[in-house]
């Protein structure tokens, strides 16, 4: 009448129950380690973020793809007014890097608005996971377009300083421009190598090239140097000569420069002084460009102010002419 009891049945109910328990916690999926198995390599970037919140999540998985295409500008692809033209670092050689990666960072973010998140998953501890892929063939496409839009634009411009620029001022912005070009150009050809098998655009000029160009339009130019004293006189033409530049006696194209400088002044221990200096470049009586540069010195002796004054100049003199003879308004 009576079914007998298995003493074991509680121990088994209490294994399932567990089992029950363990079953219900979120399983972590695979694609957060290993992503290419279900998006293969040959086909897909693909990148994994995590965050407090599902968006957070998304937008980092994004940000890691972007991160693929983030190469250091190197002073062969950079704007040539600080790379081909210097030999020395500079603000302004920092500033044309900074440029420059915004470039690219436009173009790459063009190619990037194909990125797609294709996975979520929330962990037992509320962490977001987010799997961020991007197909390379489209992507491909689209650093290829930037590329030949670029490599025209370099042959127009060349073309233009050779045939058409009317003196060799305007030929030598035509060239800095295409040199800015190139280096964008040279820069997406990376980007593009890197969803195409290794494989990049041929161009039919490279940075090499349009180096010479520059060098060339600069040793053409005969510039006359005027200014308030001997001293900076001398600057402005050491400048020049580092550029190529030939310096003349009589010349309707003229730099001239003055310095401004405050009292020196004594302040926690250091020397200090303030002040600017000027430069104009005239074609006759017509100042085709002029900028002024702020100057700041510290030194803890009062007879190292003057030689940091002129070490800064020394340094920064061969830039800022250049500036103004490939930026000029002609």
């Amino acid at each position: 009448m009576f079914q007998k009891i298995d003493k074991k049945l509680p121990g088994i109910c209490l294994i399932l129950l567990l089992l029950s328990g363990c079953s219900s916690q979120p399983e972590r999926p695979q694609w957060i380690n290993q992503p290419h198995d279900q998006y293969p390599d040959g086909m897909y970037l693909s990148a994994v973020g995590s965050a407090d919140n599902q968006q957070a999540a998304g937008d980092r998985a994004t940000a890691n793809i972007a991160k693929v295409f983030e190469v250091s500008v190197q002073e062969s692809s950079q704007d040539y007014s600080s790379s081909t033209v210097l030999t020395g670092q500079g603000q302004q050689q920092i500033e044309n890097k900074q440029s420059l990666a915004r470039e690219i960072k436009l173009e790459t973010d063009k190619v990037l608005q194909g990125a797609k998140i294709v996975e979520y998953w929330q962990s037992d501890k509320k962490r977001y996971y987010a799997l961020a892929v991007l197909a390379k063939q489209p992507a491909a496409s689209g650093f290829t377009q930037a590329i030949l839009k670029s490599d025209r634009e370099v042959i127009e411009l060349l073309e233009y300083a050779r045939v058409k620029a009317n003196n060799p001022l305007v030929a030598l912005k035509a060239l800095q421009k295409a040199a800015s070009v190139q280096a964008l150009r040279d820069e997406n050809n990376r980007s593009l190598m890197i969803v195409n098998q290794g494989q990049g655009v041929k161009g039919n000029v490279d940075s090499a090239f349009i180096d010479k160009l520059i060098r060339d339009a600069l040793a053409s130019l005969q510039i006359q140097v005027d200014a308030e004293n001997e001293s900076v006189k001398a600057e402005i033409q050491q400048a020049l000569s580092t550029l190529g530049v030939h310096i003349v006696e009589q010349s309707n194209l003229v730099f001239y420069g003055t310095l401004d400088l405050a009292p020196v002044s004594f302040k926690q221990g250091w020397y200090w002084q303030r002040g600017s200096y000027e430069l104009i470049f005239k074609d006759g009586d017509t100042v085709l460009t002029k900028r002024r540069y702020p100057i700041k010195i510290s030194a803890q002796e009062s007879a190292m102010v003057e030689q940091r004054i002129r070490d800064e100049l020394n340094q920064n003199l061969p830039q800022h002419l250049f500036e103004l003879l490939s930026k000029n308004s002609r």
